[in-house]
């Protein structure tokens, strides 16, 4: 059995010579041997046969350990933004949330298609799926930074070898093994610009070795500190024309009249948040209750929207505390015992505006029924306000049919103040397991517990909203107050109806079992063939306890009821590979693989591909597969409950900025998505220092598992679409309510190209290596379940301005992205340079119906490092070093509620400068 020092030494040789280095990472491609000495095959992902780099025939981006301390990352997300694979602006989806929570969880999602298509491996193995979301997406910065020795990006679907979820590729993070000694490291971060988004870091590293045993034990802690829209011009408000306006929930808007007598609206009522319009948008005063006035509502008169802007947090608190342990004994030559523990705690602190209250939104809320509350915000005719201000008003803007009768009126709730969420996210997981060496084989064989768990709470701007109508109802309230808040004795009698406090626990676990075997077939004519086969066995189990006022829907601002969650399941799997050198310069790899869930039946899926150099410099290769994903617990078994929606724009109204009620859920009828996808690349080696690659992919999807968005439902609807026509309730025109539950649903063609060029040598005044690695996205035709196809590179939405399919949760497809890096060493110095690169993108239409682009954007950033001292190593570094400002004149289409820049695409944190020091001893 191969020792630890023997497989360093042989990932060592692997991933110099033949590999490049390409700014932030090494690139394991199928590049030439440098090195004639003998080495030990490894396994790298992708493949369970154990192989040298000479074999490879997979399209593996490795990213190294002194290749993340040059990017200056703060996160293992933030690490990952920069590969050019994720080339969707959703390419990773922070745990800001921008203006909503998010639970703190962080995601990568390859190729556009998702992080529930993204496998995410620790060492080769899975993590638990992050309690309290979609069931399946892994929190990659659960996994400390501080620890990782590389990162293996496959590029090419796998669930011919992995099982579900690897369709568009894998991530694995390898943990550093081997350590000699104690290393030390700090670093501190701050945007040179004011306001929050300052970071600091520091981790401990230390090893043990032995000739028998090997502990490595890594601990790290990670804080920054929150940034708002205020801190930044460009995100400093909601409105800019002509190009977006703010449409939240305002204060004080007359939505219609209500009938106490039957308890609900009378005909003509206006749902959604403009309605009558307001009494302070004549004369433009909405900015005395902090809003902003806007000039034609639903019913054509000006109303007051509020300006989210300034409050919307574009980064939250966080803090990270991490620890790792890997461990190794060699019981003797061809046996070994080995270890990996894992253990992370993020608490997430996001502030946000306060919540907004109005009829719509109590109609998603059971306990106004239970309790005998009327569902609206009412002023009475006997109301001092409803004479001096509404009467006036209604009478001018020819409304009179409204006087005499009591009206329902919006409220953005300022007296709770912002909404603030606290979420405490647990990551553990505990490996134990042999490998050796077999008189036939070698082996290897593990046990491993993995669970996710989650405690959402708030502290502020919450609040029961039956509570809280009933006091407004019984009160002589004034929406149109200075500052929109109310004062005197209603202030202290509306402090009863506040909430705060834990509202979700929910926990996520994985036990599973795995074996194989690995070795040499016998020879046959001179041929020996290379297998694996295996077998693993995993039950996945997921709970979500949520508070019953949480439960009843009753909080303001949470989205409406959440019922429990408690299921498990088994997956049974059994898989085999085989390697066959057919020729000294041809490679044939096949896989297999076939995984049993006892809730959704089985999957068979396959790979072949291989790997041709017919000359010295060029290498050919190539592959094609089918994949699946298997529906996650989440989406079978979430119960369908009522709440509100995102936001939408309603193209058949004018109506921007809506929210409605909307059911979603899961469902339990659900079968897992089918893949298939195939590639073929090259790679040219003309001289030792230069290499140059070019890989083709193409990913078709059938059956896709999404929750439609609530602008696909209601602009497909409008464009009588007949798959959507169940889908929307309309009340006159207006929209009432919409259903977005999950489906399998249309299908989707993904291709492109991924490239490489790498030159690197050797001058007196230093070396110089110079990378390019990037992806080019020829298309991404996502089809509706109508059969309606939307075409998603390089645009958000279609040529009428109607967000295409997925746009609001996955962000836009990047016709090109790349990153360009010089790096130029000499003794003790080594600095690096690094050009971060975009195409532009479509985001909809202005207020006057043109065309908005967002443009092509290049940020650069560099890195100084020293090791003049014995075991310390100091670094500066700057990232957007120009300090770049976002593209001021468009706003992506998004669940979040942040304007004047895209969240999955731009750091608001801006020109951004950091110091690390590190020492060993």
């Amino acid at each position: 059995m191969m020792m630890e020092t023997v497989i360093s030494r042989s990932l060592r040789l692997m991933f110099s010579g033949s590999a490049a280095l390409i700014g932030v990472g090494l690139l394991a491609q199928p590049a030439f041997a440098q090195d004639t000495a003998p080495i030990q095959r490894v396994e790298i992902t992708g493949s369970s046969v154990k192989r040298v780099d000479a074999e490879t025939s997979l399209p593996v981006q490795v990213v190294s350990k002194a290749d993340i301390a040059r990017t200056g990352a703060t996160s293992t997300e933030e690490l990952l933004q920069s590969i050019s694979a994720f080339s969707s602006a959703g390419g990773t989806t922070n745990a800001t949330g921008a203006g909503s929570s998010t639970g703190g969880l962080s995601s990568i999602s390859l190729r556009g298609l998702g992080s529930t298509r993204t496998l995410v491996l620790v060492n080769g193995r899975r993590l638990a799926a992050f309690a309290g979301s979609d069931g399946a997406s892994v929190n990659i910065n659960a996994i400390p930074l501080a620890a990782i020795e590389r990162v293996e990006i496959l590029k090419d679907g796998a669930s011919g070898v992995y099982g579900s979820d690897a369709v568009a590729g894998v991530v694995n993070f390898i943990l550093s093994k081997h350590v000699d000694g104690i290393e030390v490291t700090g670093g501190y971060g701050s945007p040179t610009e004011s306001g929050g988004g300052k970071n600091a870091k520091a981790s401990i590293t230390g090893g043990y070795n032995t000739d028998k045993l090997s502990v490595v034990v890594s601990g790290s802690y990670e804080k920054e500190k929150a940034l708002f829209g205020r801190d930044r011009d460009y995100a400093a408000s909601a409105t800019k024309l002509p190009y977006y306006n703010s449409t939240a929930t305002g204060q004080g808007n007359i939505q219609g009249a209500w009938n106490t007598t039957t308890n609900s609206p009378v005909t003509g009522f206006s749902n959604g948040g403009s309605g009558f319009g307001n009494p302070l948008a004549i004369g433009d005063k909405c900015s005395t209750i902090k809003m902003s006035t806007i000039a034609n509502g639903a019913k054509g008169s000006p109303y007051c929207a509020y300006d989210s802007g300034p409050d919307v947090g574009l980064t939250p608190d966080r803090e990270l505390y991490n620890l790792t342990s890997n461990l190794s004994y060699q019981i003797n030559e061809n046996h070994q015992l080995f270890a990996d523990v894992l253990y992370s705690q993020s608490k997430i602190t996001q502030t946000y505006q306060p919540s907004p209250a109005r009829a719509d939104f109590f109609a998603t809320d059971g306990e106004f029924e239970k309790q005998g509350v009327i569902p609206a915000l009412l002023l009475y005719p006997s109301n001092p306000a409803y004479q001096s201000i509404a009467v006036p008003y209604l009478t001018s803007q020819g409304f009179t049919s409204l006087i005499g009768q009591p009206l329902s009126i919006t409220s953005r709730v300022f007296d709770y103040g912002p909404r603030q969420n606290v979420d405490t996210a647990k990551q553990a997981r505990v490996v134990v397991g042999a490998k050796g060496t077999l008189s036939f084989a070698d082996y290897e064989v593990a046990v491993s517990h993995n669970e996710s768990k989650l405690e959402s709470a708030v502290t502020t701007g919450y609040f029961s909203q039956v509570n809280y109508a009933k006091i407004i109802n019984n009160s002589n309230w004034n929406p149109w107050a200075a500052g929109g808040v109310q004062t005197g004795a209603l202030a202290d009698q509306l402090k009863a109806a506040a909430f705060s406090g834990t509202f979700l626990n929910a926990k996520s676990t994985s036990d599973a079992f795995d074996a194989k075997i690995t070795g040499d077939f016998f020879n046959v004519a001179g041929i020996t063939p290379q297998y694996a086969v295996g077998v693993q066995s995993r039950k996945e189990k997921y709970i979500t306890d949520p508070s019953a006022a949480y439960e009843s829907g009753d909080i303001s601002g949470l989205g409406g009821s959440v019922v429990p969650i408690d299921r498990s399941r088994t997956v049974n799997s059994a898989f085999g590979e085989l390697s066959i050198p057919v020729l000294k310069s041809l490679e044939i790899n096949l896989a297999a693989r076939d995984d049993k869930y006892n809730d959704v039946g089985n999957s068979a899926n396959w790979k072949g591909n291989f790997r041709w150099q017919p000359i010295k410099e060029l290498v050919l290769r190539g592959s094609y597969g089918t994949g699946f994903r298997a529906p996650s617990l989440v989406d079978l078994w979430t119960p369908q409950t009522l709440g509100t929606s995102e936001q939408f724009n309603d193209p058949g109204t004018k109506q921007t900025g809506l929210q409605v009620n909307s059911l979603t859920g899961g469902n339990p009828n659900l079968k897992p998505e089918k893949s298939k996808q195939y590639s073929f690349g090259a790679v040219w080696q003309p001289v030792a220092s230069t290499s140059i690659g070019v890989d083709f992919f193409n990913i078709n999807i059938r059956d896709i598992l999404a929750t439609p968005s609530a602008q696909e439902v209601v602009s497909r609807f409008r464009a009588g679409d007949p798959a959507y026509a169940g889908l929307v309730t309309l009340l006159g025109n207006d929209i009432q309510s919409i259903k977005q539950t999950l489906a399998n649903t249309g299908n989707a063609n993904v291709q492109g190209l991924d490239v490489f060029a790498n030159w690197k040598d050797n001058f007196s005044f230093g070396r110089l290596d110079v990378n390019l690695n990037g992806t080019y996205m020829d298309t991404f035709d996502q089809t509706s379940p109508g059969g309606d196809i939307s075409h998603k590179v390089g645009t958000i939405v279609d040529d009428t301005g109607t967000p295409v399919i997925g746009a609001q949760n996955g962000g836009v497809i990047l016709r090109w992205k790349h990153q360009l890096a010089a790096t130029w060493s000499k003794g003790p110095w080594s600095t690096t340079l690094v050009q971060n690169y975009r195409t532009g993108y479509q985001v909809g239409h202005d207020l006057n119906d043109n065309k908005v682009f967002i443009g092509s954007e290049a940020i650069y950033d560099a890195n100084v490092t020293w090791k003049g001292i014995k075991n310390v190593t100091l670094a500066l570094g700057v990232k957007n070093l120009f300090d770049k400002q976002p593209d001021p004149i468009g706003t992506a289409v998004t669940n979040q509620f942040q304007a004047g820049y895209d969240i999955n695409q731009y750091d608001p944190r801006g020109r951004f400068v950091y110091v690390t020091a590190g020492y060993k001893f």
